[in-house]
Order: C-alpha cells, then structure tokens, then sequence
C-alpha cells in the first residue's frame, strides 16, 4: 500500500446542554464528552484531556507495532500507562506541558535490544507526539516472554 503525502481525517461535535457534548464521526461510536470536573464537566465522561492523552499512548503503540512488523519483531504483549501534566503556564494560560508513557512490552529475551530500538522508531515517528507543544517523555519496560507473539 502506498502512502500519499497528506490525508484528512473528519469529526463532529454537537453540543447537548451545561459543558457536554457528542462527538461524531461517520461510521464510528458517538462519544459522549464534557469539561473534566476541575473545569465544571460531569464526572465519568470523556473529556478532551483524556482524549489527548488517549490519542498520544495509542499512537505510540500503533507506530511501534508497525515498526515491529516490518522489522519481524515478534511482540507478544503491549499495555502502556499514561500520564499527562495540565499547568498554567505564565502569559499562556493553561496548556500540557508534558506527557509520561509508560509502555509494558513483552518480547522475547533475545528480543529486547530489537525492541529497544523498535521503540526508539517509534517516539520519533508517532504523529500525535510530534505534533504536539508537550515534552513526550517514554519510560519503557520490556518483560521477557515465552509464548506465542498476538497479531
């Protein structure tokens, strides 16, 4: 398959009442969102912090099974944490200022230094992450493993 040098990508967002609202894209889920608590949202709903946050960890793992395939890296197990700091920033208002990934990857033992580089590929070509102002730190650990690799 042959990339093209742009694409675009389209969503919709409805507002429904106090801070919350829908967010719609064609042939997807609708997903609820609202203000997070702190900024006078509803508990318990999405909030764009969260979808932030969600968007730059699942990149990073999107990009480095990518990576992993063409490189033949067999990976078995990939769960990541995340972290984001929300500050105010003097003459700028409140922005991120930083994001921690904490990815878990399990590969086989002779695997790891493969992977370590695999990973390396991966912070630099994650699209979310470059696109955004945040320091993106990554603080990987690699897990030996003996079972058969998922796809």
């Amino acid at each position: 398959m042959a990339l093209l040098d742009s694409y675009t990508y389209e969503a919709e967002v409805e507002w429904t009442g106090r801070r919350n609202g829908w967010i719609n894209v064609e042939g997807f889920p609708s997903v609820v969102v609202s203000a997070p608590p702190e900024f006078s949202g509803d508990p318990g709903l999405w909030t764009p912090e969260h979808l932030l946050l969600a968007a730059t960890a699942s990149c990073l793992m999107t990009t480095f099974l990518a990576i992993a395939e063409i490189s033949k890296l067999a990976v078995v197990s990939y769960q990541s944490k995340a972290f984001a700091r929300l500050e105010k920033v003097p003459e700028e208002g409140y922005r991120f200022t930083e994001i921690t990934i904490v990815p878990e990857i399990g590969v086989a033992a002779e695997d790891v230094e493969k992977a370590q580089k695999v990973l390396a590929k991966a912070e630099k070509n994650c699209f979310i992450s470059k696109s955004l102002r945040a320091t993106v730190q990554v603080e990987p650990r690699f897990v030996g493993a003996h079972t058969a690799p998922v796809r």
